[in-house]
């Protein structure tokens, strides 16, 4: 099996993206890798006003830019990408077989699912690498958390 040389964080504009960038920049600091952030604009599949959007483009962009600053204040190397098209389509494309890709699911259910589809359960069934789920009410935590943890001994 081939080492991780990236974490991917698909983010949107929700605050459960923000989650995932903690979990993100924890594993990345973990595996001593960087991060790349991706958002997709998919209002290109829609009937939206031009004004509408340039609205969306607009918090994409500033999405991205939290975000960024989240994985960068944990001391992690981090790039950004903005892609036009479907979600789940769009990451899958950007993900490489050595990344680790760490997303945030809202667990969306019943006609909701079916109506607006599952990126994340997508992107799992289709990334050509680990793919790893983080639960809307995951406890966040920080690579802090590695030096406060007792140490662990070995039983015989």
């Amino acid at each position: 099996m081939k080492g991780i040389h990236r974490v991917v964080i698909p983010v949107d504009t929700g605050d459960v993206s923000k989650i995932a960038a903690e979990q993100g920049a924890y594993f990345a600091k973990l595996l001593k890798v960087g991060v790349s952030i991706i958002s997709v604009n998919d209002s290109r599949q829609y009937m939206l006003s031009t004004m509408l959007e340039e609205k969306i483009q607009k918090e994409k962009e500033i999405a991205l830019e939290e975000v960024k600053k989240i994985t960068e204040g944990q001391g992690v190397e981090t790039t950004t990408m903005l892609a036009a098209g479907a979600p789940a389509h769009e990451i899958v494309k950007y993900a490489q077989d050595d990344d680790l890709i760490i997303m945030a699911s809202q667990g969306r259910k019943g006609f909701n699912k079916f109506l607006l589809g599952s990126v994340s359960e997508e992107v799992l069934k289709t990334a050509p690498c680990a793919v790893m789920i983080i639960k809307e009410k995951t406890k966040a935590r920080s690579i802090d958390f590695l030096s406060n943890r007792p140490p662990q001994t070995k039983k015989s």
